[in-house]
């Protein structure tokens, strides 16, 4: 059985906590029950059950059926600024391409899924290589990198979150571009902490999608989300609006290189089920 967002919400916080401790009870991993805490964001409220865990918070993502993807006006309804910017973007691309080609490359497409609950690490961490023994992966196959590191959280009760649990994590079930909004500031780069919308908590407690440098491996090899490595930034010459793209809740990052995971900055997360 799996807890849906409908159910949960309808609960007072005492029966969410005896909830809370049942779900502890049928866990894996030792996690200690912290409580129920509301979060707030952009006129989002949740109050979820929160644990701890190895000095890191998770928190209870209810299971809901959502839908995921961007879908936009076509063509995109860019602003004057907007136009100039993209148009100094083709330039660094040197690949004509229409802004709305552009958006269809790097964004998931909309559509309707059904998600379990589970448990989300509440910031990234850094998934330190432990070279496990006996932990059979087949190097032959693709992406044995993001094998290894799948093999090492399975050993410690854990798992890399898929893309659509991490996306619905991401904007928490909101349906516009950013999880605050269609809009960011075109005037600095996201990557600066000056404490805008991207830098704190989401309306799920998630510190996420906050800086274009600072991807997440997911359970789908060959793909990361919340950025792109810093590769659209490095280079210096490419305007800040698409450096906010990165952190859209529909961005994709896609690449068939299989990047080391361990070592790099990953999100638990596990699966939930009473």
């Amino acid at each position: 059985m799996t807890i849906h967002r409908e159910t949960w919400n309808r609960l007072t916080n005492s029966e969410r906590v005896d909830l809370a401790l049942e779900v502890r009870r049928s866990l894996p991993v030792p996690f200690a029950f912290s409580g129920i805490r509301t979060f707030q964001y952009q006129g989002q409220e949740n109050s979820l059950a929160v644990f701890n865990y190895d000095n890191s918070e998770f928190v209870l993502i209810p299971g809901d059926t959502v839908q995921l993807g961007y879908e936009w006006e076509r063509p995109f309804p860019l602003t004057s600024e907007q136009v100039e910017l993209w148009e100094i973007a083709l330039e660094e691309f040197e690949t004509p391409m229409s802004f709305d080609d552009y958006l269809e490359e790097i964004m998931t497409p909309p559509r309707d899924v059904s998600l379990d609950a589970f448990l989300l690490e509440t910031k990234i961490k850094r998934l330190v290589d432990q070279k496990l023994k006996g932990a059979a992966v087949d190097e032959s196959a693709p992406f044995p990198h993001h094998a290894r590191a799948r093999a090492q959280l399975a050993s410690q009760g854990f798992r890399l979150p898929t893309s659509d649990e991490w996306e619905y994590a991401c904007g928490a079930g909101v349906r516009t571009l950013y999880r605050w909004g269609e809009d960011a500031p075109m005037d600095w780069s996201p990557s600066e902490d000056r404490g805008w919308l991207q830098s704190g908590p989401n309306a799920f407690g998630l510190t996420i999608a906050n800086n274009p440098w600072q991807w997440e491996a997911i359970h789908e090899p060959g793909f990361r989300r919340g950025g792109d490595g810093g590769g659209m930034s490095c280079g210096g010459g490419m305007p800040y609006m698409l450096g906010w793209l990165m952190l859209a809740t529909a961005y994709i990052y896609k690449d068939d290189f299989d990047r080391p995971v361990l070592g790099d900055d990953v999100r638990r997360a596990l699966t939930v089920e009473l």
